[in-house]
């Protein structure tokens, strides 16, 4: 019998994530499902020029594939992350992946996700109130006041972290994600991981 699904990754901390958000079925609104996450050696120029070498062995031990990458960092920053989803898409497919392959880039990184008004973002990055936080990252260039998502959400976590002396790890990045309210991130490449989620595995009861 063939598991749920595959999913490919550039690196831990996206594994990690994954790791919290799929462990909360009921607020992803799921079924349990069997699944396995891999790291691409080659991070997000990897999963971006060679995710259908890599998943090619696993078309008839999966039903379902999902593959992650950052834009930022994947050597097509120029593209949309529309346009590298397609692109990657298209290519998997051809691989026997047909109807059964879904690509998210994160745009600019994962880190993008992390970043909602929540007071456990706070307490997992080391600051009192998620007021505090954000102000601080304003304060430092990474955050234009007016936008609803810092532009640069990796380095913003990274100052946040080493403001408070706390190394960062993707064990932080786990505890956010079984932590934080899914209906606080609007971002839109989160959204599709719900709506793909919830079409592939819908709850049973």
């Amino acid at each position: 019998m063939k598991k749920d699904l595959v999913i490919l990754v550039p690196d831990k901390n996206t594994q990690y994530v994954l790791n919290g958000l799929l462990s909360r079925t009921q607020s992803l609104k799921i079924r349990e499902i069997d699944y396995q996450i891999y790291l691409h050696p080659e991070r997000d120029p990897g999963v971006f020029h060679r995710s259908d070498q890599f998943l090619r062995p696993f078309h008839s031990e999966f039903e379902k594939a999902l593959i992650f990458l950052d834009r930022e960092g994947s050597g097509q920053e120029n593209k949309s992350a529309q346009e590298i989803e397609h692109i990657v898409k298209s290519k998997v497919e051809k691989v026997g992946w047909v109807d059964r392959i879904e690509v998210i880039v994160f745009d600019p990184e994962l880190e993008i996700w992390a970043w909602t008004k929540s007071p456990h973002l706070a307490k997992y990055l080391g600051w009192d109130n998620i007021t505090e936080l954000v102000s601080f990252v304003k304060a430092h260039g990474y955050w234009t006041p007016s936008n609803e998502k810092p532009e640069r959400p990796k380095e913003a976590v990274e100052i946040a972290l080493r403001e408070k002396h706390i190394p960062r790890s993707s064990a932080i990045y786990k505890k956010i994600a079984e932590t934080v309210s899914f209906e606080n991130c609007q971002e839109s490449s989160f959204l599709k991981f719900k709506q793909i989620m919830r079409s592939w595995f819908p709850a049973t009861n």
